[in-house]
């Protein structure tokens, strides 16, 4: 479980629970090893009390947005009920209870370690955790301090994004040809209530929770970055754990804030490459699940370093294969 969000905690449990419309799927997979982000650890928060008290401000300000665009209408509710499915503190909960519970041998939360060893690289312990022989592993993310993770909130205007806004504000800008103008007026509106905003930064403080490790086996070195935004990215950066990669599981789901700018970028994927193994990268979506993807600009830069496939190009199949050889 990469981190706290629904759509990274609800796979495993949905399967257990849920009855299929074609039959029976009330299936738990025989787990041995799980691994959890550190700030899931039951006892976590006892220990990090600045994380605590900024959660507890995130959830607040969660169920501040909730009453806020509820009361707004069902209109302006609409837009964001994805987003409120998502950072649902109490189902997502749920769900990471479930995952606490799910391995037979062993549930591990995972952080980078302090402690460095000689090479400076900075590694997680992972003897005991997991049943490979050959692959070894790094995490490099999350900090197990989550509350630099937290960002700031803006004050919740009522009025901005209250009926007759957008006629009362003439200075509002003219909704882009092809847009529907109801539709693009209560974007704006909302971005003017501070809803936005303090949206994003709820969805930011859990992405930057994400597990990111890196796979090593027989020379191969294949990163998985979970949800990781650009500040998660630039820790790795700044606490000297990033290299060249051949294999890249794309942040985000190819949200242009999951890749980081290109000088962070150049450490994993570089020009030229570091050395003549075939690299390539894979994005897991789907369509209308994820606002703007795919987005265009990001899988340009990944195309301009690696084969570049994602869930996207076959729907009839939405996996596919990807094979180290040599």
């Amino acid at each position: 479980m990469t981190h706290e969000h629904l759509d990274h905690t609800q796979g495993l449990p949905w399967a257990a629970w849920k009855t299929h419309p074609n039959g029976e799927l009330k299936k738990k997979l025989p787990i041995d090893y799980a691994w959890l982000t550190g700030s899931a650890k039951p006892d976590y928060y006892k220990k990090h009390k600045k994380a605590e008290k900024l959660k507890k401000t995130t959830l607040e300000m969660y169920h501040r947005i909730e009453r806020h665009l509820r009361l707004a209408g069902q209109e302006k509710f609409q837009p964001f009920a994805r987003f409120l499915a998502n950072n649902n503190p109490s189902f997502t909960t749920h769900c990471v209870t479930f995952l606490q519970k799910v391995a037979r041998k062993k549930t591990s939360y995972v952080h980078r370690s302090v402690g460095k060893p000689a090479d400076g690289t900075p590694l997680f312990k992972v003897k005991g955790t997991h049943p490979f022989k050959e692959a070894n592993f790094e995490i490099w993310a999350p900090e197990e301090d989550t509350s630099d993770y937290y960002g700031r909130f803006q004050p919740l205007s009522i009025a901005a994004a209250g009926a007759g806004a957008a006629k009362a504000a003439p200075e509002l800008p003219i909704p882009p040809a092809g847009v529907d103008a109801g539709d693009f007026y209560n974007l704006v509106n909302t971005r003017l209530s501070g809803v936005g905003d303090n949206m994003l930064a709820i969805d930011k403080a859990k992405n930057n929770t994400s597990v990111v490790f890196l796979l090593e086996w027989r020379g191969w070195r294949l990163l998985f970055a979970g949800d990781a935004e650009v500040r998660s990215w630039k820790t790795m950066h700044r606490e000297g754990v990033l290299k060249p990669v051949h294999f890249l599981k794309v942040s985000h789901h190819g949200s242009h804030n999951g890749t980081p700018e290109d000088d962070i970028f150049e450490a994993i994927l570089p020009k030229p490459a570091a050395d003549k193994r075939k690299r390539s990268a894979c994005i897991s979506t789907w369509t209308d699940t994820y606002p703007r993807i795919p987005h265009g600009a990001t899988n340009a830069r990944l195309k301009s370093r690696c084969e570049l496939s994602t869930t996207l190009d076959d729907k009839e199949k939405p996996f596919y294969d990807v094979k180290f050889t040599g």
